[in-house]
């Protein structure tokens, strides 16, 4: 009975190990990125030439398009595509960081950061959005070196898409784990969101 117990964790370990792989971010912390998705900081080129039956789904057009004319270190974003069954323009996981602390946004008010990202996601995708949910210290979200977390669900930039986003520290400074979603597909980019941001490590 024991041998069986041990070989059913040993399963699920390994599945597990399977399903995702630790990755040097940009800003130098490491997260475990489940296999279906590919870092922008990978070599793309080699990706792609490799790519001759088209097993990788998601538009390479766009992914081109987006990187036209911008080198990776000049961009302050690390974007995380999937690479089957969803189309990554509109779905897809990415990390920005921030120059400040966290601690600055905790002299204020929950609705007051609530409201303030409201206003700012406004003015950048230049449309009224709604948000949909706010929560300071989700119980789901790890917290680790952090001093606060905040959680946010809005509209996204692009029609019937949401935004799921998590704001903490690191030593690189405030952080952004976000993943926009259309709706349909949203749940699994949430999941997976909560996933590669608990995963992370310094």
């Amino acid at each position: 009975m024991k041998k069986i117990i041990f070989s059913f964790i040993f399963l699920i370990l390994s599945t597990q190990l399977v399903l995702s792989k630790e990755v040097r971010t940009r800003y130098g912390f490491y997260v475990d990125l489940p296999k279906n998705y590919i870092s922008l900081s990978a070599n793309m080129d080699d990706i792609l030439k490799k790519d001759k039956d088209n097993e990788l789904e998601f538009n390479k057009e766009y992914f081109n398009e987006m990187m036209a004319g911008s080198a990776k270190s000049d961009l302050n974003i690390e974007y995380f595509f999937p690479k089957k069954r969803y189309k990554a323009e509109f779905n897809n996981i990415y990390i920005t960081v921030q120059d400040m602390n966290i601690k600055e946004l905790m002299v204020y008010s929950e609705a007051e950061v609530c409201d303030a990202m409201v206003e700012n996601l406004s003015a950048l995708f230049n449309k009224p959005v709604k948000l949909y949910d706010c929560k300071f210290n989700p119980e789901n979200i790890d917290k680790k070196n952090s001093p606060a977390v905040y959680y946010f669900e809005t509209d996204g930039p692009f029609k019937n898409q949401r935004m799921h986003a998590i704001m903490l520290q690191m030593n690189s400074g405030l952080t952004s784990f976000a993943a926009g979603c259309e709706f349909r597909n949203c749940l699994t980019f949430k999941k997976d969101l909560l996933k590669i941001t608990n995963s992370r490590s310094e």
